[in-house]
């Protein structure tokens, strides 16, 4: 067993093998093992990982040979056996397998992705083979580049995912990887106008700024200070100590070229990115409450310069919206307030559809091709990484969004690990004691239950016919989910003062609490 092979002070390397199984003997046995610098421990096939925030020396070749091919508890509790186990899983049954990396934010599930893909390079055999070797150098270098713009330094983390990732990697009859593919979600757009303090925006920002040539710069109308810029100063956290933007940055420009970006692809990248900075800094104001204007027309020409379109285009549709009403299309003029709204609405949907893009460029340099199909069968590996569960001072719809997605990656870890085990333990008619736990089946369905739950009652309030305001959305959520034992604000409890009257609302997710 995995134990074993460490020794007893290390604890037990499996904790189904505690002699107490509680939360006390749980964490007891982490802590010991943690101390002792093994930061992998078994569930039975599940591998837990604690993040040691520092390098450390477990990933060499000499580890790969030394799990290569082995059965999972031949050797210690590791990352690789869980990768080498679904990779002999593939192989022997020619079926494909998906590994699930869940965990809160800051946890390491991007590092152990990174990890389980560095492996499976390792372990084909693809001497000779310009193009396997070429699908292994681009899965690997992909993480710099999605890295630079979907990862970003929060308070609990200085590299977090600020998108979530699942990623196929398909592999040839002989098990050698020949291609694969990306989808992407929910990527953190908030992030792109506002940060909170002691956070940055997006790496590709500072990057630019630290990285880029003084020529490049002055093209771009940038200058190297990141407190210049309103979008990606307001965290007052512009420099970390752990990154470095100057070398991450000539990183992404080697990974732009090995995907086969071309010149112009890549002068195109930098200049979304710095007329989304020039964006910030465009200022309205009005001489009546119809109509606005932009109060400093030559940052407006140099976004219109970058972007390449027309200057009154850009103008127009910063400062004026189209309205339909009873059949008719006409042109309403914003305030200056609607108009800052609706440029930070802009600024997040380019660098949206600038993401997306760079993923789509992603998976067409190491899409399977047509060759790589004609003999035998083909099987794939999926490797998920999404966000972890999130609480923040101020909570979003996407921290909504992404601690939704948590609970139904807790789920899944329910029904597979716990519930389907029981019962096939019941179908054998083994001998157990059942382990009582917590389904947060009740969460998910307060979050996705048919005209119920929060998404619907959000559904049903922007249906209604004039102005709908978030104290009408509360409102409808206080009436419908009185009884809800998870959901509660300030109407629902008028003692609790953390809650703000006609704002707030709190969830009571399986990981804490969140406002």
């Amino acid at each position: 067993m995995a134990g074993i092979d460490e020794g007893p002070e290390f604890g037990k390397g499996d904790f189904v093998l505690l002699d107490e199984i509680s939360e006390d003997m749980f964490m007891q046995n982490l802590k010991l093992r943690f101390q002792k610098g093994k930061i992998y421990t078994y569930i039975g096939e599940v591998v837990v990982s604690v993040n040691p925030y520092r390098t450390v020396d477990i990933y060499g070749q000499d580890v790969v040979e030394n799990y290569k091919g082995r059965e999972i508890y031949e050797r210690p509790p590791h990352i690789f056996a869980i990768a080498d186990a679904a990779y002999k899983t593939m192989r022997r049954r020619a079926q494909d397998t998906c590994i699930v990396i869940s965990g809160e934010s800051g946890a390491g599930k991007t590092e152990a992705s990174k990890v389980i893909m560095r492996y499976m390079a390792a372990i084909t055999h693809a001497s000779g083979q310009n193009e396997i070797n070429r699908v292994k150098n681009i899965l690997i270098q992909s993480n710099a580049l999605l890295e630079a713009f979907g990862n970003a330094k929060t308070t609990r983390n200085d590299n977090s995912s600020r998108f979530g990732k699942y990623m196929d990697i398909n592999f040839d009859f002989k098990g050698d990887p020949i291609g694969g593919h990306i989808n992407n979600y929910l990527l953190e757009k908030s992030r792109v106008i506002r940060q909170q303090d002691g956070e940055r925006n997006f790496h590709s920002f500072y990057q630019l700024l630290s990285g880029g040539t003084d020529q490049q710069l002055a093209a771009l109308k940038l200058e190297r200070n990141p407190d210049k810029y309103h979008y990606v100063n307001q965290g007052n956290s512009v420099k970390v100590g752990t990154i470095n933007d100057r070398k991450d940055f000539k990183t992404v420009q080697e990974a732009m070229r090995d995907m086969q970006f071309s010149p112009d692809e890549c002068k195109t990248v930098w200049a979304t990115v710095a007329s989304i900075m020039h964006l910030g800094a465009i200022i309205f104001d009005s001489e009546d409450s119809e109509q606005c204007f932009v109060k400093n027309p030559e940052d407006l020409s140099t976004i219109t310069e970058l972007l390449q379109v027309q200057k009154e285009d850009l103008e127009k549709a910063l400062c004026s919206r189209v309205v339909a009403a009873r059949g008719e299309v006409m042109e309403k003029g914003h305030t200056s307030e609607q108009a800052e709204f609706g440029r930070d609405a802009f600024a997040k949907a380019i660098y949206d559809r600038l993401f997306s893009w760079i993923v789509s460029k992603v998976n067409e340099a190491i899409e399977v091709r047509g060759s790589n199909l004609k003999h035998g069968k083909s099987t794939l590996i999926g490797v998920l990484d999404i966000y972890g569960f999130e609480i923040f001072d101020n909570n979003s719809f996407e921290q909504f969004c992404i601690n939704y997605c948590n609970e139904k990656l807790q789920q899944l870890f329910i029904e597979l690990v716990l519930k389907q085990e029981q019962e096939e333990y019941e179908r054998e008619g083994i001998e157990w004691q059942s382990i009582e736990y917590f389904n947060n089946r009740i969460i998910c369905d307060l979050v996705e239950e048919n005209h119920k739950g929060i998404i619907a009652i959000l559904d049903e309030a922007c249906l209604n016919v004039g102005k709908v305001t978030d104290e009408m959305f509360l409102d409808a959520m206080n009436k419908k989910l009185t009884k809800h034992p998870h959901y509660t604000s300030r109407a629902l409890q008028p003692t609790d003062k953390s809650l703000v009257h006609s704002q707030d609302f709190r969830i009571r997710h399986y990981a804490g609490d969140v406002t």
